[in-house]
């Protein structure tokens, strides 16, 4: 997968189906029934230099057949092909690998021009309620641009919310993850020192402080640098940099305990 990556043309063409489709679920879905969260939230409205590989939405009051049948109309609706084509992204399989009470999840490869292998995607509505209330605003004109796509509204979690869910992901995930560390890194200690964290489960703090100092920076190289564009790769795929990284996530994680 990485070798698709390497000059980001792949991680491109992914984000564009992702801000696709997240226009085209807008028109269909109430604001107050859906969140995106997790790595594109991040990207989308707070400037985060980091790709992300899939796209995951809160969802809330939509029966799972409803929302079934509205994502299928828009994954086979000759707009939304067109628009993909105008890109040279062609989808090439997808997979309803879930379809619960608790978790909708689409699994896709799509064909990019002059790749020989289909990227792969996933989109994944959670049922397990909203972390917090919504707030909707446009997409980063950045992006938008980036995209050549005209900016539209998206209901979203702020940024404090994206923190907490950052640091309950780094203490419970079954495997850690160092993009939660890039990204909480990024999110600022400004929202880490927040009297809200403290409302945070009893543990959580202690636990994801262990699981970041338990990651190498081989996890890190993996999982974050071919998901930045190449000016950003330099900055950060120094070993240096890396520890620098987890020592202030721990030492800011000590301070809210």
């Amino acid at each position: 997968y990485y070798n698709c990556m390497k000059n980001n043309k792949g991680c491109a063409a992914v984000e564009f189906f992702h801000l696709l489709f997240l226009s085209f679920i807008g028109k269909k879905v109430d604001k107050q029934s859906y969140a995106l969260k997790g790595g594109c939230n991040l990207r989308f409205f707070f400037h985060s230099p980091r790709y992300s590989e899939d796209m995951d939405i809160d969802i809330n009051d939509i029966p799972v057949y409803v929302l079934q049948e509205k994502v299928n109309s828009i994954l086979q609706s000759t707009p939304f092909h067109q628009a993909l084509m105008l890109n040279k992204i062609r989808i090439e399989h997808v997979t309803e690998h879930k379809q619960s009470e608790t978790t909708q999840r689409r699994k896709l490869g799509l064909l990019v021009a002059n790749e020989s292998l289909p990227l792969p995607t996933k989109i994944e509505f959670s049922r397990r309620g909203f972390c917090s209330e919504p707030v909707y605003e446009r997409i980063s004109p950045a992006i938008s641009h980036q995209h050549k796509i005209t900016p539209f509204m998206c209901s979203h979690y702020t940024m404090f919310t994206a923190c907490q869910q950052k640091i309950e992901a780094l203490a419970s995930r079954n495997v850690t993850q160092a993009r939660d560390v890039f990204d909480l890194f990024l999110i600022g200690a400004d929202e880490m020192i927040r009297d809200e964290v403290t409302q945070i489960k009893p543990g959580i703090m202690e636990a994801a402080a262990i699981n970041i100092a338990n990651l190498t920076f081989e996890h890190f190289k993996s999982q974050v640098i071919p998901y930045l564009q190449p000016d950003d790769q330099r900055t950060y795929n120094i070993a240096s940099m890396w520890e620098q990284m987890q020592l202030e996530l721990i030492d800011r994680l000590e301070m809210v305990k």
